[in-house]
């Protein structure tokens, strides 16, 4: 019986052993990952913030200029000549939208390749009919390089961009 349970001592303690072993590498692993989430972030969220700037100009008509997206990825923007940043919270919702539909383009550029398509369903159904029209010219443009899939249940959509072929400016 004793030499069972000397045994049974040794078993046990090779386990631990070896699933200290394990905790360690473990350990080291949740250090390399976070150590890797913390460049990708230095290097990436400096670009994301700038193409979602520039895409966001454009989809404003110029309003909002400036994105910047902190270390937890929220969204702040910034208008033309301001000097104070605002939250998403502060925004109404279609220019929200405007934002996130900037923020997504601008991963889609920094991230696809150029020629891959875009796929958006409703991503404009918040926009006015102004903001709507700056959104298509600028989908039209970027439709010049990719395939772009609007999905919509809407007909205004179809209708400014008709007005957009025939040469008329956005609103």
């Amino acid at each position: 019986e004793q030499a069972r349970q000397v045994q049974r001592r040794g078993e046990l303690e090779e386990e631990i052993s070896r699933l200290e072993r394990e905790c360690r590498a473990l350990d080291l692993a949740l250090e390399a990952l976070e150590a890797a989430e913390q460049e990708l972030r230095s290097r990436f969220a400096p670009a994301l913030s700038q193409r979602a700037g520039e895409i966001l100009a454009q989809l404003t008509g110029g309003r909002y200029d400036s994105v910047r997206i902190d270390r937890d990825f929220d969204l702040e923007v910034r208008g033309s000549g301001e000097l104070v940043s605002r939250n998403t919270l502060w925004l109404s919702g279609g220019t929200a939208d405007q934002l996130y539909l900037a923020v997504r383009l601008a991963l889609c550029h920094l991230l696809l390749p150029a020629d891959a398509p875009i796929l958006l369903d409703d991503a404009l159904v918040n926009f006015d009919d102004v903001r709507l029209a700056l959104a298509l010219a600028w989908l039209r443009r970027e439709a010049e390089g990719r395939q772009i899939i609007l999905f919509t249940c809407q007909n205004r959509e179809a209708r400014c961009l008709a007005a957009l072929e025939q040469g008329e400016p956005p609103a």
